[in-house]
């Protein structure tokens, strides 16, 4: 069973790689390399469904899903955070079926110091916290990891330059553009809708966007592609549709490796004062302007008594390959896998896959849809309960910032 589950979700993922078209445009977003770069984003997801009738009483399931991620990118500093919180609860269709419910809180950051070139090595450290309430679990203390160790590598967000093409295929669609836009423009472009952040603290959030498209249309101008010399008012509004109405999916391209010691604060068990090690790789690669790949391998131990392989050994592997279909809709894709491999010979070692495949459909600049399946297989020596547990849902996410 878990060989077979293997083998399908390797062959869906491999026919989704191999299915990557290759861009028909001549500049591609790998051609993006300015490292200045700031991004946040949160949002607040929700999910419900119940169902009575023909079963001894009703039974319902829902989460509450909270997501928030920065990047601040300098030439030579990086700077990442992330916040995931989930809150789930349900009851079964049986009468002794009672209500459950699980809080899981969690949240890492990263600081990487370029050394010199800033696309070759770095140093960095980290921390990562957690917390949660499992029905049933005894191992709910507060979580906490230090990390500091040296890199190589770089991935660069390229976000600005596809929205910089997004713009001059809406402005080329509309007749506001004439003549071959070449790759110079497309890059100088991108770097001053990259600079957003530095609008804003330079003019104030009311008054940036002026001062912000006026640049832009200065590049353009220069270039001797506007129509009419000028943007005029349905070329503001077709950029301001792009940049601030729409949501742009993230396009990021490169890659990094490093190698780190860790000191185990706390974990969900009590267990403290362990130092351990693990190492990282991470790729990211758009194909074409739709496919966007990113894809993480990670390994870690604890190093129980100074003293290498007597604690359990942990892999794991976030791969993600999202199309963008339309402006308005997003195909997005995930599988990670986690491997527990113990040390001792009283415990079983655990496979834990789960595959997410779903759309999102962006109703406003701050409202999301979200339909999808999600298949979930946890395999842990003779666990008798080694199934797929596959399920539907649909999401409405709040885009807050």
């Amino acid at each position: 069973m878990k060989t077979k589950l293997k083998a399908k979700l390797m062959c869906l993922l491999s026919g989704l790689v191999i299915a990557l078209p290759v861009s028909t445009f001549a500049i591609e977003l790998t051609d993006y390399l300015d490292p200045n770069y700031q991004y946040q984003n949160a949002e607040l997801g929700l999910q419900f469904n119940a169902s009575d009738g023909n079963q001894d009483q009703a039974s319902y399931s829902g989460a509450a899903m909270i997501n928030y991620d920065m990047e601040y990118s300098t030439l030579p500093l990086k700077w990442d955070a992330s916040v995931r919180g989930k809150a789930d609860f349900n009851r079964g269709s049986d009468d002794e079926d009672n209500s459950t419910k699980n809080i899981i809180i969690d949240g890492d950051t990263t600081v990487k110091k370029y050394l010199g070139d800033y696309t070759g090595p770095f140093v960095y450290g980290g921390l990562v916290l957690g917390i949660r309430d499992l029905e049933g679990s005894e191992d709910n203390d507060p979580y906490a990891k230090m990390s500091a160790g040296i890199g190589y590598g770089r991935i660069t967000n390229a976000t600005p330059l596809m929205e910089a093409v997004r713009c001059i295929e809406d402005l080329t669609k509309y007749g506001l553009i004439a003549g071959e836009v070449t790759d110079d423009v497309y890059l100088k472009l991108a770097d001053v809708i990259a600079k957003e952040s530095e609008y804003k603290s330079r003019y104030s959030n009311r008054e940036y966007e002026k001062y912000w498209y006026e640049d832009m249309e200065i590049i353009l101008k220069e270039a001797g592609i506007l129509r009419n010399e000028t943007l005029g008012a349905l070329g503001i509004i077709r950029i301001q549709d792009i940049l601030t109405d729409e949501q742009v999916l993230q396009r990021k391209h490169g890659w990094e490796a490093g190698v780190q010691l860790d000191y185990l604060i706390s974990d969900y068990s009590g267990e403290d004062d362990d130092p351990g090690m693990g190492i990282y790789y991470e790729y990211a690669k758009p194909y074409g302007f739709k496919w966007q790949m990113i894809d993480r391998v990670e390994y870690s131990t604890i190093l129980v008594d100074n003293e290498f392989g007597d604690a359990a050994h942990k892999i794991s592997n976030s791969l993600a390959v999202n199309y963008e279909m339309t402006d308005k809709i997003d195909w997005e894709n995930m599988w990670k896998l986690d491997i527990i491999l113990e040390s001792d010979s009283d415990y079983d070692d655990t496979y834990l896959n789960m595959l997410d495949t779903g759309l999102r459909f962006y109703v406003s600049n701050t409202i999301d849809a979200k339909a999808g399946l999600q298949f979930v297989h946890k395999d842990q020596g003779d666990n008798p309960d080694d199934k797929v547990d596959s399920r539907l849902y649909f999401q409405m996410i709040y885009t807050i910032f």
